[in-house]
């Protein structure tokens, strides 16, 4: 109890479907469909009804749920995910 447990990527078993491991998005490169860059994935917590995504671009704190509607593409060789987000 209070302990923390780490395990090394490379025991973490192979995914055969579309599944993605957390550590996997963190420190990624988030864009939009525009191709604008929104920043880097600082940590993902999930918040019940949904995984979010922390992003981190200069002074700015974005948050997007892990969702079909809005997480669109993950490039894990490129660290690159690509969002349908609209920033105001």
């Amino acid at each position: 109890m209070n302990k923390e447990i780490s395990v090394p990527r490379e025991d973490f078993p192979e995914t055969n479907d579309s599944s993605i491991y957390w550590n996997d998005l963190v420190g990624c490169s988030v864009k939009d469909l525009n191709e604008k860059d929104l920043g880097k994935v600082m940590k993902i917590e999930n918040h019940g009804a949904s995984d979010l995504l922390f992003i981190k671009e200069s002074n700015e704190e974005i948050i997007i749920p892990i969702e079909d509607n809005f997480f669109k593409k993950f490039d894990n060789e490129n660290k690159l995910i690509i969002v349908d987000w609209e920033q105001e």
